[in-house]
């Protein structure tokens, strides 16, 4: 039953999203720029259509995503001098913080990003006592939901201790976040993508647990895999709207096989009104491995899988065919991509995935890319 046959007014929420189409070698930037500006990252997935998982340990088995810390602090904490200086302005390793457990169109919710921004998202009640001013004011869904957004650089020399910014910023947080906040927190050296320990202040590090973002791998068997070979056109082609289509639903696929869904195996038959999903018409039946790390996951983690996953495709080109990657942000961050705001709404997705297609004979070096952005039903235009 669809659902105008009982809500005769409504309207379909609109979601906001971005396809491209480009070389990955010759438009690197495209794809780094996707990656590298995405800072809050839960979960990344990979899908190998026609692979083992033999062939994914010998190209993966060194990767590790390393850990992240879970657990709660006072907010205040992260103003301690050593620690703002040898790790938030660290000059060889990055640091991520989120908060947890809030909801981002109704509650507080704060970061720290891989530039040192601080970020508060603040209701108004908590924006009217907190005592620092929103740069930029508010914009309309600022407004709707009665948010304010305060951002402080941490990387800002003249905030050391004993200056009046350092101070108010201290005092402002202290008599403001009195209680503990839940929170993720990781820190990445800068070159090589790899997590270490914090050193937090003695104040925190009870409260803190280390958890490991392992890399969890299954077979999916007996499955319908799509060729992709009608969304192999020339990358001097500008892609048209049944281009778009195929697309779509080329990613919609790679969404079911994310999810392990009992849709794309080959021995599937549901009635139609359980499911009205049928596999792609250019499918051969075969296996595949899927790859998931979950966590706080690093922007840097992400760009070594990708370059990791390219080389496997191109080396097991006559196989493969394509590979995929998917990546799902926090649902409740108040910036997206970079300085891209954005609210909750209906589902807070900030997602994107890749699609790699193999070499083909007269474009040996080529390996055409699709990027998906998803940024969900209340985008923030800029």
């Amino acid at each position: 039953m669809s659902q105008s046959a009982y809500l005769s007014n409504y309207e379909q929420t609109q979601s906001y999203s971005s396809l491209s189409y480009f070389d990955f070698e010759q438009h690197s930037k495209e794809w780094q720029q996707v990656i590298s500006t995405h800072s809050f990252n839960h979960k990344l997935s990979v899908f190998l259509p026609f692979c083992d998982t033999e062939i994914v340990r010998n190209h993966l088995n060194e990767v590790t995503a390393g850990n992240y810390y879970q657990g709660s602090l006072l907010l205040s904490s992260i103003l301690d001098p050593n620690f703002l200086t040898n790790v938030i302005r660290s000059e060889t390793h990055q640091f991520l913080l989120h908060s947890i457990d809030t909801h981002l169109d109704s509650d507080n919710v704060i970061t720290i990003d891989q530039k040192g921004k601080l970020i508060f998202s603040l209701t108004k009640s908590t924006y009217e006592s907190f005592g620092i001013v929103a740069e930029h004011g508010q914009n309309k869904q600022d407004r709707l939901r009665q948010k304010y957004i305060v951002i402080v650089d941490l990387h800002d020399r003249k905030l050391v201790p004993n200056s009046k910014k350092y101070d108010r910023l201290k005092s402002c947080i202290e008599n403001t976040f009195t209680d503990p906040i839940k929170i993720v927190a990781t820190f990445v050296d800068k070159v090589s993508g790899e997590s270490k320990d914090i050193p937090w202040p003695s104040t925190v590090t009870t409260t803190m647990q280390k958890k490991s973002m392992d890399m969890k791998m299954d077979s999916l068997n007996y499955i319908h895999i799509p060729t992709l070979d009608e969304l192999r056109i020339p990358l001097t082609t500008k892609p048209d709207t049944t281009w778009q289509y195929n697309t779509l639903k080329s990613l919609e696929w790679v969404g079911l096989a994310n999810i392990k869904a009992n849709r794309i195996t080959a021995n599937d038959r549901p009635e139609s009104f359980v499911s009205v999903y049928n596999p792609p018409t250019s499918a051969s039946i075969g296996s595949g491995v899927l790859i998931q790390w979950i966590g706080l996951i690093h922007p840097l983690f992400i760009h070594h899988i990708m370059i990791s996953i390219k080389k496997i495709l191109v080396t097991k080109k006559e196989d493969m065919k394509w590979v995929s990657l998917s990546t799902w942000g926090y649902r409740d961050s108040p910036f997206t991509w970079e300085s891209q705001q954005h609210y909750y709404f209906t589902n807070g997705e900030n997602d994107y995935t890749f699609l790699l297609l193999s070499p083909t004979e007269s474009t040996t070096k080529q390996v055409p890319t699709i990027s998906y952005q998803m940024y969900g039903s209340d985008h923030i235009q800029k």
